[in-house]
């Protein structure tokens, strides 16, 4: 018995050594392939000309219901189209809350400009890919219009009203180059 179990042992060994030397020799070529890629290079750079020249100078002494000329552009300095977004963040003193608002170039008041799109999550979207060295074709919108519940109870009070621009490449959000091509 013992021999029988010596003998299958042996026999297992050596189905195991010829599998090990037979898998070597079947893995003795080898290639590889080498796959260069970059990542894309978006740089977008947001701009007010019409607040700088006149918006800012009529901000000082606003009156209530007055649209102030403020007008986020927005120009894709990198190297690759980029799918544009800004945001405006209105005050949040409790006392006007919900009483700012923009305006388009056709004094419709929460309205944007042509090629762009107010949507629900509070952002406005640039319709369309914006190519490289490329400016928004108009402004997202045109002027902010101060609430008319500002008084002179708040003559001391500065607000701000910041807008954010963001972008993202626009090649990994469309469905295929030749999408943001067109």
């Amino acid at each position: 018995m013992k021999k029988k179990l010596t003998a299958v042992a042996l026999v297992v060994c050596m189905l195991a050594i010829m599998l090990v030397g037979a898998s070597l020799a079947y893995f003795t070529d080898k290639d590889e392939a080498e796959n260069v890629f970059t990542v894309g290079n978006i740089d977008i750079v947001l701009t007010e000309p019409q607040w700088v020249e006149v918006g800012s100078k009529e901000a000082l002494e606003a009156y209530p219901g007055e649209a102030l000329a403020k007008d986020p552009t927005v120009t894709n300095e990198g190297a690759n189209p980029c799918l544009v977004r800004v945001k405006v963040e209105w005050p949040t003193d409790p006392a006007v809350v919900g009483d700012w608002n923009y305006r388009n170039e056709n004094y419709v008041i929460d309205a944007v400009n042509e090629g762009w799109y107010a949507a629900e999550d509070g952002y406005i979207y640039y319709l369309k890919p914006l190519a490289t060295d490329e400016v928004t074709a108009k402004p997202a919108f045109s002027a902010v219009v101060v609430p008319t519940s500002l008084t002179n109870d708040f003559s001391d009070t500065e607000y701000k009203i910041p807008v954010y621009a963001e972008a993202v490449q626009a090649q990994g959000a469309q469905p295929s180059w030749s999408a943001v091509k067109g």
